[in-house]
């Protein structure tokens, strides 16, 4: 999706130049923070989502996914003297890029998803404040387990953490890969502010 920004240069020039020294927007593919992290990425299949698990789980039960989102519940968990945490995720579609402009935000993450889904992270300390988490962005490593109750679970084998501050939902909307990709909003400079929508 690097070239979605075709559409959008025009309004961004003058405002990059002007704002931030930088005359043209640039992007780059997400490569994770930690070498543990790009030692999974080098192993996903980035073409299983969480409707085909849904739909088939068994199927894909060997399969190592990396399905993004926003964390809507988090729960403490003490397990055999060990310390978990449930976390309940909204899947949004991510196309692995990183926006970089005058806007402060670098991940746009689709408006639209694939449901929700769980998993159980293990924990280094016991955390009484786990709802600090709620509404941060979650990109989980693991591999899909069972459809109960109608919750997809999947294993927790790495999950990255980010600050919902560098995640827009409002900007493309966009679906699996190879679907169509629609504009919604220029962002503008700071945080949170559009320079111009898309009719």
């Amino acid at each position: 999706m690097m070239l979605r920004w075709l559409k959008i240069i025009p309004a961004l020039v003058l405002l990059s130049i002007t704002l931030s020294g930088c005359p043209f927007p640039s992007s780059e593919r997400y490569k994770g923070f930690s070498p543990l992290e790009q030692t999974y990425i080098s192993k996903v299949d980035f073409g299983t989502f969480p409707n085909d698990a849904r739909n088939d789980v068994e199927r894909y039960q060997t399969k190592l996914v990396a399905w993004p989102g926003l964390i809507t519940e988090v729960k403490s968990i003490q397990k055999d003297g060990a310390y978990f945490t449930r976390i309940v995720v909204e899947h949004h579609y991510y196309d692995w890029i990183l926006d970089h402009s005058i806007q402060k935000e670098k991940y746009f993450l689709s408006p639209r998803g694939e449901g929700v889904f769980t998993t159980l992270c293990r924990s280094k300390l016991k955390d009484e404040n786990v709802t600090r988490d709620l509404n941060n962005m979650l990109i989980v490593y693991g591999k899909p387990e069972k459809v109960e109750d109608g919750m997809l679970y999947v294993t927790c084998d790495y999950a990255a953490f980010i600050k919902r501050e560098w995640v827009r939902t409002d900007v493309f909307d966009y679906g699996r890969p190879g679907e169509p990709v629609k504009g919604l909003n220029v962002p503008g400079p700071g945080a949170g502010t559009v320079l111009r929508k898309f009719n």
